[in-house]
């Protein structure tokens, strides 16, 4: 089983309505320590995504009183939480976006996932391969002859000697 991306998306996602200021979502993004901000209309689906890259050319055009939805990217390309890790990196590394929101079926915002959610996913072999991250594996008291570390329950023991 592959590692999906709802279970590495951070579900706390801070939004913003499309009138929002430019330096609004500025502060927002500062106070919180981030990269972006979903931005959602009034019916709570995703209407886009304002960014660093966005403000800071908003910010170059001395323009941080206009809304986030003059700068924002409104094709958001989302991804839905049954999206395999790997594919959402496709979707982010062929349109070089470093945030994507993960939409549910009715359009509404289920979370974010960060370039770097999915490089810690990807390096961790127990979370892509088996959909868990290795301290939520359980072991099967087995040592492994070769490299001394315990089998694991799925036959998973670092060197692959003890996978059968």
């Amino acid at each position: 089983m592959a590692a999906k991306v709802s279970q590495i998306a951070t579900t706390k996602v801070y939004v913003v309505k499309p009138n929002v200021t430019i330096a609004e979502a500025a502060k927002e993004m500062k106070e919180h320590n981030l990269g972006s901000l979903v931005v959602i209309d009034s019916q709570n689906r995703v209407a886009g995504i304002i960014t660093e890259r966005d403000i800071v050319r908003a910010v170059s055009n001395r323009d941080i009183d206009s809304p986030v939805e003059k700068y924002m990217t409104k094709e958001v390309k989302g991804v839905t939480e049954d999206t395999e890790v790997t594919d959402a990196l496709d979707v982010m590394l062929n349109n070089g976006f470093r945030h994507l929101p993960i939409i549910r079926r009715d359009g509404k915002l289920y979370g974010i996932v960060s370039i770097r959610d999915l490089a810690r996913a990807l390096l961790d072999v127990h979370t892509m391969q088996f959909g868990k991250p290795a301290e939520e594996v359980k072991g099967t008291g087995v040592v492994c002859p070769v490299c001394g570390m315990e089998i694991d329950e799925y036959g998973y023991c670092g060197c692959g000697a003890g996978s059968g």
